[in-house]
This record gives C-alpha cells, sequence and structure tokens, in this order.
C-alpha cells in the first residue's frame, strides 16, 4: 500500500487530469499529500440552537423544516444575480433564507422536509435570516472540515477527493510511532488521527488528531535536528588547548563582565579546548554583551595562534564591529580587517594577501568574507552574527574557509530556552541572561499622530539638554501607493516643522557605504543630533548619549523588531525613552500597549512568535521549518511533550536501526531531504 501512497493523484477515483492540474495548485501531487492537507477549521452541523437563539453576526447551525417554495428573481447589474429565498421554521420561530447564484441548491430544496442551515446570521428585532448557508439534510447533519481552496475547487469536491484517499489507502498506512510512546501520551493511533482530523464525529476527536499530527511534526524536526548535532559533533578540528590567561583580555576592557558573560566565555573555551569543533548558539537579550564575549573568544584564539573570522548581515552592523572592536584589538595586539562589499578592489585586494598570509588575526566583513577567493591562514574560530539572517548555507560557506574550525552564533532575538533548543537543535545554547551594570530601563509610550507636536517637543528638549535620538520610518522613498513618508522627506518635515536650527541626518540601506559610515560616525561623536533611519540600525547601533527613540508607523513592525529598535537607547546612564506611533485601534493598539509593558526580550519574542509565527524571526532559511504544517513554535506545551518524546527515542543506541522507529526515522529523512538518517 506504500506504494498507493507514493501515488500520483490521479490514482484516486474521481480524480483526472483537469482536477489533478488544480489540486497541484494547492501542493497535493501524491495520495499521501491529500491525506495530509488538513483542514482549517469545521463546520460544526450537528450542534443546532434555536431560531430565535441566532445572535446578528455569530455563525449558526439551524435545525429548520421548509414552509413555502422556493421564490427566484433576478439582481444585479444587467441580472446577472440569481436571488433564491424562502422561509423556514424550526416549530416555533420563523426564519428567510437567501441563497445567491446557487440553482442546483435550490432546486434540490422541498416544502415540508427538515434541513440543517449553517451560516452567519442576521437579527433585526424578531426578524431573523440566514444568507448563503450550508445546507444539508437533517438525518445526515454533522461536522465537516473546511480545507483552504483555490480557484475551480469546491470545498465538497475537496472533501470528496480526501474521502476517496481515506477509502483507498487507509489500511496501508504505517504507524510511525510506537505503541508505548502512544499510550504513555494518550495519542490516537495514525490511523485514527487521519480519520479524525478530516471527518470527526466530534470536534473533540478532531482536536486530538490534530494534537497527534502536530507533536509527530515536532517530534521529526527535534529527532533531525539531533541527527545533525550528533554529525556536528563528531567534526574533527584543531583544539585550542593553550594555557591563556584570560584576565589580560578582562583588564583591557573599561568596564568589568558581568557573571553570564564569563560563565558563556568559559563554556565556549571548554568546547574549543576538544578535539571536535564547537559549534555554539549564544542569544541574549538587547544589550546583555554578546560581542564582548565574541571578543574574548577572537582574543583567545589569537593566543592560541589561530585567526577568526565574524561574518555580519549589514554593511552597517560590519562597520560598526570594526570600529568597536578596533581600540580594544589594538591593546591586545591583534591585528583586525574589515572587508565589504564597497570597498575598492585594490582595498579588497590587500586585505585578502594580508589574510591569507596569516598577518591579520580577525577579519570582520559581510558576505564579502564567503566569497572563494577569501583564503585564511590558520583559521580556526567563525562567529556570525544576527543568525537569523543567514541561511544555513552560508553559515557552511564561511566553516569551509578552515579545518572545520569551531562555530559561535550570536543572536539578539532571545527566545525561550526550550523553543531555542528545539530551534537551534544542532547547536549547543548558551544564554547571557544578565544585563550589564548601569543600563537603564527604557520607558515606553504607544501615542498616536496628533501627538506629534508634544512629542517632537521632549525630543527638541532632550536634545538641548545633550543628548540624541533616533526616529525610525518603515519606508526609505516615497511611493505613491503608501501613507507612510520616506525618510528622507520625513527628515525634511521635521527640519522645517518641529526640530528647526537641530542637527538632524538620516540614514538608510540604498546609501552608498562611505556616506553611511560617515553618518554614523558623525552620529558617534555627537556632531549629530537626530538620525532619521530606516531599520538599518536596527542592531549594533551602539551610541550610549541617545535617550530617545520614536517610531512612527510602529503597527508595521513586528514586536521583536520593535524591540531591537528600542535597545538602541538606554545604553548609558542616562534616563531614556521610547516612543512608538500609530493611529490604529483595535488588536494592533492593544499589541502595542502591551509591548510597552514589559522590557523582557524573552517574553516579547514568545508574544512574536504566536502572533506572527517563526517565519519572521528565523525565516524559511532555517532548515526544516518550511515542513511543519499544523506545528506552532510558540505551543509550548506540545514543544515540551515533543522533546521528552525525542529524547527517550534518543536514549536507545542507534534508534534509527530498531524496527519500531524505522517509520519515524523515513519521516526525518523526508524532512530534512536526506538519503539516510546517519
Amino acid at each position: 500500500m506504500e506504494k498507493d501512497l507514493n501515488s500520483d493523484i490521479t490514482y484516486l477515483k474521481g480524480v483526472g487530469s483537469k482536477r489533478a492540474e488544480t489540486l497541484r495548485r494547492l501542493g497535493i501531487f501524491t495520495v499521501a499529500d491529500m491525506l495530509s492537507y488538513y483542514p482549517r477549521t469545521y463546520v460544526d452541523m450537528s450542534s443546532t440552537v434555536l431560531i430565535s437563539e441566532i445572535e446578528d453576526g455569530q455563525p449558526a447551525a439551524v435545525r429548520a423544516t421548509l414552509t413555502t417554495d422556493v421564490s427566484a428573481r433576478r439582481a444585479g447589474s444587467g441580472g446577472k444575480l440569481s436571488v433564491y429565498s424562502f422561509m423556514a421554521s424550526d416549530g416555533k420561530d420563523t426564519m428567510k433564507i437567501t441563497l445567491f447564484n446557487r440553482k442546483y441548491d435550490a432546486e434540490k430544496l422541498e416544502r415540508g422536509k427538515e434541513y440543517v442551515f449553517y451560516g452567519k446570521g442576521e437579527a433585526i428585532g424578531f426578524f431573523k435570516t440566514i444568507k448563503n448557508p450550508v445546507i444539508e439534510p437533517s438525518d445526515s447533519a454533522a461536522i465537516f472540515p473546511v480545507y483552504p481552496l483555490t480557484a475551480n475547487i469546491s470545498q465538497k469536491i475537496l472533501r470528496s477527493c480526501v474521502r476517496s484517499a481515506l477509502d483507498s489507502c487507509l489500511d496501508g498506512i504505517k504507524e510511525t510511532l510506537p505503541e508505548y510512546i502512544l499510550e504513555k501520551y494518550s495519542l490516537p493511533t495514525l490511523k485514527e488521527a487521519y480519520k479524525n482530523i478530516h471527518f470527526p464525529s466530534d470536534i473533540s476527536m478532531a482536536e486530538n488528531a490534530r494534537r497527534r499530527f502536530v507533536e509527530e511534526e515536532l517530534i521529526t524536526f527535534i529527532l533531525g535536528l539531533s541527527v545533525l548535532k550528533r554529525k556536528n559533533r563528531k567534526r574533527v578540528s584543531i583544539p585550542l588547548d593553550s594555557d591563556v590567561d584570560m584576565s589580560v583580555f578582562g583588564a583591557a576592557l573599561p568596564y568589568e563582565l558581568t557573571n553570564a558573560q564569563k560563565r558563556v566565555i568559559d563554556e565556549c573555551i571548554r568546547d574549543m579546548k576538544r578535539p571536535f569543533a564547537m559549534t555554539r548558539l549564544v542569544q541574549g537579550d538587547v544589550g546583555s554583551g554578546k560581542t564582548a564575549v565574541a571578543a574574548a573568544l577572537i582574543y583567545y584564539a589569537k593566543m592560541c595562534g589561530r585567526q577568526s573570522a565574524l561574518m555580519a548581515p549589514t554593511e552597517v552592523l560590519a562597520v560598526q564591529h570594526y570600529h568597536g572592536l578596533s581600540p580594544l584589538f589594538e591593546k591586545l595586539g591583534i591585528k583586525v580587517a574589515l572587508l565589504t562589499g564597497s570597498a575598492s578592489a585594490s582595498e579588497k585586494k590587500r586585505i585578502k594577501e594580508s589574510v591569507e598570509s596569516g598577518d591579520t588575526d580577525v577579519l570582520i566583513g559581510t558576505h564579502a568574507i564567503i566569497q572563494k577567493d577569501v583564503f585564511f591562514d590558520k583559521l580556526s574560530l567563525v562567529i556570525v552574527d544576527e543568525q537569523h539572517r543567514f541561511g544555513v548555507n552560508q553559515r557552511n560557506l564561511l566553516t569551509q574557509k578552515g579545518e572545520n574550525p569551531h562555530t559561535l552564533i550570536m543572536s539578539a532575538t532571545p527566545i525561550p530556552r526550550t523553543m531555542a533548543l528545539i530551534l537551534y537543535g544542532d547547536l549547543d545554547v548558551s544564554v547571557i541572561d544578565e544585563l550589564p551594570a548601569g543600563r537603564q530601563k527604557v520607558s515606553s509610550f504607544v501615542v498616536n499622530t496628533q501627538s506629534h507636536e508634544k512629542m517632537y517637543s521632549f525630543l527638541r528638549e532632550e536634545v538641548l539638554k545633550g543628548r540624541q535620538a533616533y526616529v525610525v520610518c518603515p519606508l526609505i522613498e516615497e511611493n505613491d501607493e503608501s501613507e507612510t513618508a520616506s525618510v528622507v522627506e520625513f527628515s525634511q518635515q521635521l527640519a522645517e516643522k518641529y526640530l528647526r536650527y537641530i542637527n538632524i541626518a538620516y540614514l538608510h540601506g540604498k546609501m552608498p557605504a562611505k556616506e553611511k559610515d560617515d553618518v554614523l560616525k558623525r552620529f558617534a561623536s555627537g556632531e549629530i543630533s537626530v538620525l532619521v533611519s530606516t531599520t538599518v540600525i536596527e542592531v549594533g547601533i551602539n551610541v550610549p548619549n541617545a535617550t530617545v527613540m520614536i517610531i512612527e508607523n510602529a503597527e508595521k513592525f513586528g514586536l521583536s523588531q520593535l524591540h531591537q529598535l528600542r535597545g538602541r537607547v538606554g545604553r548609558g546612564s542616562k534616563k531614556s525613552w521610547c516612543f512608538l506611533v500609530t493611529d490604529m485601534q483595535g488588536q494592533t493598539l492593544e499589541r502595542l500597549e502591551n509591548f510597552c509593558k514589559t522590557n523582557d526580550g524573552f517574553e516579547i519574542s514568545r508574544q512574536d512568535l504566536e502572533l506572527r509565527g517563526p517565519g519572521d524571526l528565523f525565516g524559511a532559511r532555517q532548515h526544516g521549518l518550511t515542513g511543519l504544517k499544523l506545528a506552532s513554535l510558540a505551543d509550548m506545551r506540545s514543544l515540551t511533550d515533543a522533546q521528552n518524546i525525542a529524547a527517550e527515542i534518543t536514549s536507545q543506541k542507534d534508534w534509527y536501526t530498531l524496527p519500531e522507529y524505522s517509520g519515524i526515522a523515513e519521516a526525518v529523512v523526508r524532512l530534512f531531504g536526506r538519503t539516510t538518517v546517519i
């Protein structure tokens, strides 16, 4: 029967070439795809209400008998709309039913026969009506699945195709989880789950079936990552086990490292001393000091006679790292170079020769450092900043520059530890869970555009005290289709209206690199008081004198992105503020107001995952994520259960060779596009 599951969709009864073409637009190519095309919701026609209980604007299922014949009329421009209407009674009250362009359904209805009508009710006083409802004979009313659709296909056709797939292949479905796990976690068998997620006899059975598939998706994902981690731990690397006095590094810093930073540095050095490549994620909230940890490890590698590379996602951030670390590295005798795409050909040639000869100890740059013509002499440490902005392949290209170098990945997007262990399951995880002394809590407020004058007057007062500020806009150029002002135009408006005689500059990603660098230098030195920018300043920019962050059109940003932007202020000892400007109401306003109530990046990230899903944080590039159809990475209960189940499976030596795990091993292979688990 496995052959049947992998058969083309045309294998199913009632699916010809034309219908198959439509189904393929939905991503359904095989019988297995059909079974895995899960409903997005259900119409419960088994639970009915009385006509008197119909609420305006609310969906309802009503059991009622036709008391009149169906009348037909034409409406709309040129009479193109066919309108069918009739009355129905539940024995106590009467309601009106209206159908639009449904001649086939209208002609099947019989006066005096009982039906169940499901749709959005309208209630005007005692008058009740349902327009264009789903209609089923009362003796066949049940719970019906509702699927995502495309053109030229209806719910009835999809249900028919799914039922055909179940009828022809249900007996051949192979169980993927062993019986002891099903019993321990009260999960239905795979056959029961497929049957009940599509055609449940009650909603609780549908929910239980969905839970089974959610758990299985997460278990498969976690097991796959555990395979990658096992492979990583077998990657032989050059151990860096020299006796290095790290107090020299600490003494060169203008501040004291936090205990959390010291712990993470020790964890990394312990890894780097082993003959296997370190693959460690360091995550921490905004301003927790990840860059200092990276600098410590670069120093350690230098003292062991090895080179390092630090790759940042944007030129602005790469330049910021270079300027921020250069004075420290100069004190420590570490030679550093910066390589970006905008460097001149002669400059690139000089830097590449210096790196290849070993004269440069650490190369900082953007994607430019993973080009084929960049060679290192003794690369042993690779640091990738803002992991979620890079694909796994880009990270691998950098590690290929050395002999399985030790890899440190930094992320300023804090996520709950359990989730981090799962999402980055191929890495070891370190968390910097302590902020440096003196970091200020940023006071945050949501304001509307009517508060512009008052808000910018406050900003002006801060500037006159010698402070600096950021103003963030979502777009770079004026767009006729958008009401959002561009960075360039908005900075001009501020200069003319609210901030006259204040030194304002703007920054966006399309500016030439040298111009961006010049603006950042002048802002860091205090020459520029207000920087109007896009999210190019989201990460890495460190100006302790900046105390005000204003984010225009705040509703256009995710919560985690807002948190990163807010993290540009409050970096010094001075009190700081963040203003979110929006005219939106309802849930959007509530979301932003909740954001203002906490400075905890882990909590904000959890909310962002619930609202927006993982794509915004990690992108489809993070391997395996695109295979999750039902699972939500914000569902901590399911994540925890799945992690426990995966741990039980992997606790058994060579689990993937055991017969009871053959099904889940095959699922891992399919999800990760591999030919074998090992």
